[in-house]
């Protein structure tokens, strides 16, 4: 990859898959050997050499700069495929399937990524971006069995070159760096407390660092970039306290020449919900605590360096330059994402990245893509792009977005700047309202109750809004509780909440009522002749255009969202998607629309002379 090659992302939907050059130029790149049908996997290789991807019958490794076919594997029922961190081999994964044969069973197979040839396979009833790890010289890989971690030469992979036997073990992790480490984990049992010790990577007669701490039933490890730190994430199935449905979770700090480890304090109570290194710098991001929860940046000592306030976010992340640091909520929450600048501490923009399930930095550091994929939302899937100073400068909706991968590149081919770069010039920025405008709900949001229920429950509520005007009176006696329905021949209901001083009270108004009602048919009728029916002028009025200058701008800002709504479904009908009928017809009538704030700006005008 040079220096003046742009970034590269590919993606995978439904039926289709693209590869595309990053921005500012955005374009689509000719894939040679495109596939015709749906892909099941798709990766770069770590040092953006390769890429490769699977369909039903074969895989795939082509060169990432030129996108010419490198090597075919001939092998059907791939569904993810790995590299190792240079690029020298390609892992792939299959279902498993119990075989009489052992070479036939094996699902986890290793390939020479340059050549196509099996260098040898695995059996796993499980796949996961841990299972095989690689050292970043490629001299080892390590794969963990019942009480030990195995390690293989890659030359040599139907036998094990050392074995890490440490009783108890759940999962490992090989550190990054030049000097590798494992790392193991041993959960809690019974009363001796889980535990976390490292050893250099062929040497396993002593641990160099080691920590025991209880309340640890299963862990992740963040590693620094150059190995020479670790965070270790514990977590507990189950909270004893009550107070959280998902657990206790603590953080440690470890340093991996064993001269230092510490429990990392935090001052809000709750889990913890992501844990970031600085790619520059030996500091550490953490967000945690119950919601609104609270980001926090610590340095190599697991001090406090800097408070970034508490609001509702689950999610962080430092550019490769370690300049700026993305906080966001999502998941279940609003999908908004602050963009903060380390050098200043000041926060550049929030961008709206409602939906996303993937969010990630590009190589150059200077634009963040989001992704909405399913399944976890089949509706909506699109791939978006912002500069960080909050422009929008990429929108790509697509039917049901799998993945979309980032070629990685070198920190070192994108210098970083004093000051932070504007948007590029001559970039087509896309439209924020098409992009982001999302249907307004018509109601608002409740917690779920049962059909049966769902009656009875606003007669239950006190704050729930009256069904009929009997229930607005009721209500009204019963200091704004409801008796609920009344069934004719029934006894009457006593209402939820009453008490029998409400029940006299409510007894005496009724009589109070009664007495002061007319004694015969014809008061009656005199009485309800003596209110004035509403004025014609008055509902004539309250349906007239609007008047004021106040008014006419709120019709404007309506308008334009409109236009909104109708471009992102122009989009949607552009990118052969079928609409609906009422899509289509809100599509005619953009015309309608411009005409109508043509009008509206014009009237505007005469507020102004």
């Amino acid at each position: 990859m040079t220096a003046r090659e742009p970034t590269q992302f590919a993606y995978r939907a439904l039926r289709e898959m693209g590869v595309c050059s990053g921005p500012p130029e955005s374009t689509a790149l000719e894939l040679a050997d495109k596939p015709a049908t749906e892909v099941k996997a798709l990766k770069y290789s770590p040092n953006g050499s390769y890429l490769a991807w699977a369909v039903a019958d074969v895989v795939r490794i082509v060169d990432a700069h030129t996108l010419r076919s490198v090597a075919t594997i001939d092998r059907p029922g791939v569904v993810d495929v790995r590299f190792s961190p240079k690029g020298t081999y390609l892992v792939t994964w299959e279902r498993y399937t119990k075989q009489d044969d052992p070479e036939a069973a094996q699902n986890l197979r290793v390939w020479d990524a340059a050549t196509g040839v099996l260098q040898g396979g695995f059996v796993r009833k499980s796949f996961s971006a841990q299972a095989l790890q690689w050292t970043e010289d490629e001299k080892h890989c390590a794969m963990l069995y019942a009480g030990e971690v195995r390690f293989y030469v890659p030359a040599a992979l139907d036998r094990a070159a050392h074995v890490l036997k440490v009783e108890g073990i759940s999962s490992f992790s090989v550190s990054p760096g030049l000097a590798p480490a494992v790392a193991v984990f041993v959960p809690e049992r019974g009363s001796r407390p889980g535990l976390v010790r490292m050893y250099p990577v062929g040497s396993f007669a002593r641990a160099v660092a080691n920590k025991t701490f209880f309340k640890a039933d299963k862990v992740e490890f963040y590693w620094h970039a150059l190995g020479t730190s670790l965070l270790v994430l514990t977590q507990t199935d189950v909270d004893n306290t009550g107070r959280s449905y998902y657990g206790e979770s603590s953080l440690y700090f470890m340093a991996a020449a064993g001269n230092f480890d510490c429990r990392v304090v935090l001052d809000r109570e709750g889990p913890i919900h992501d844990v970031a290194w600085s790619p520059s710098e030996k500091e550490f991001a953490v967000v945690y605590g119950y919601m609104p929860a609270k980001t926090a940046l610590f340095n190599h000592r697991a001090e406090p360096v800097f408070d970034f306030g508490t609001a509702p976010r689950n999610f962080v992340r430092f550019n490769p330059h370690g300049r700026v640091l993305a906080i966001a909520g999502f998941g279940n929450l609003s999908g908004q994402v602050d963009l903060w600048d380390r050098r200043t501490l000041k926060k550049l923009c929030t961008l709206d990245a409602h939906g996303a399930s993937l969010c990630e930095w590009a190589p150059d550091g200077r634009y963040l893509l989001a992704a909405t994929l399913s399944p976890r939302l089949r509706v909506d899937n699109a791939i978006r792009i912002w500069h960080y100073s909050g422009a929008l400068v990429y929108y790509r909706p697509c039917n049901e977005l799998y993945h979309v991968d980032w070629r990685p590149a070198p920190v070192s081919l994108f210098p970083q700047r004093a000051a932070l770069s504007p948007v590029p010039t001559g970039i087509t920025i896309a439209d924020p309202v098409a992009a982001s405008a999302t249907p307004a709900s018509t109601k608002p949001a409740t917690a779920y109750r049962p059909p049966h229920a769902r009656t009875r429950a606003a007669a239950d509520s006190g704050s729930s809004s009256p069904r009929s005007l009997s229930d607005m009176a009721e209500r009204k006696v019963f200091g704004g509780v409801s008796t609920g329905r009344a069934v004719p021949g029934a006894p009457p209901r006593v209402p939820v909440g009453a008490t029998n001083e409400m029940l006299a009270r409510a007894g005496e108004k009724k009589r109070v009522r009664a007495r002061k009602a007319p004694k015969d048919e014809a008061a009656a009728v005199a009485q309800a002749a003596s209110i004035s029916p509403p004025s014609p002028a008055l509902s004539a009025a309250a349906k007239s255009a609007p008047d004021t200058e106040v008014e006419v701008l709120k019709r404007i800002r309506m308008l334009k969202k409109k236009i909104g709504q109708i471009d992102q479904l122009a989009v949607r009908r552009d990118a052969g998607e079928t609409l609906e009928l009422n899509q289509l017809a809100k599509i005619e009538s953009r015309s309608q629309v411009d005409d109508e704030i043509a009008e509206l700006a014009a009237k505007l005008s005469t507020f102004s002379t």
